[in-house]
């Protein structure tokens, strides 16, 4: 169920601009996915994300009709060694920067909201996403949590996500 709850959420932080999604990401704040700083999975996730930024930052910048959906998803502290990453939309990218929509209501962060127009330096990024024709791109983290489904929820989660999903995380 938590693992539905987190595709909701995500889901919704891509489609924050429909307002059915909106209506999820407000009824579903609380349930959060909990992840270890020492998980090495995530945190190859989250470097293989940092490495492969420079890509998406192109493709961001130069899109082609093919390409429906931006976002990044960045981590921001909430205390001592605690993070919690929040997908941001409505992209533009400045220098060293993007800024952003805040795409989820922040569970423990308490100084952003969902809705809030922020910034984002590119070491924060621990993630990042394209859809292209139909088909998820980056989305490192994303796939960490649907490879720790079982077959009946990876098969609701394709289900519901509403676009293809590889195996493992493609470049656009």
């Amino acid at each position: 169920m938590r693992k539905k709850i987190f595709f909701i959420v995500i889901v919704g932080m891509m489609l924050l601009s429909c307002n059915v999604f909106s209506q999820i990401l407000y009824s579903e704040k609380d349930n959060v996915e909990i992840v270890s700083l020492d998980d090495s999975e995530m945190n190859i996730a989250i470097q293989n994300a940092q490495d492969s930024l420079p890509i998406f930052i192109e493709k961001f910048q130069l899109p082609n009709s093919s390409q429906s959906v931006f976002s990044i998803k960045a981590g921001f502290s909430y205390g001592e060694n605690q993070m919690e990453h929040i997908w941001i939309s409505n992209l533009s990218f400045e220098g060293k920067q993007f800024f952003g929509i805040v795409g989820n209501e922040p569970v423990y962060v308490k100084n952003i909201q969902l809705g809030d127009e922020i910034s984002v330096q590119l070491d924060s990024i621990s993630d990042w996403l394209i859809i292209e024709n139909n088909q998820l791109h980056g989305g490192f983290t994303i796939h960490v949590f649907r490879n720790r489904m079982n077959t009946s929820e990876r098969e609701q989660f394709d289900r519901d996500f509403g676009v293809s999903i590889p195996d493992e995380p493609m470049l656009p």
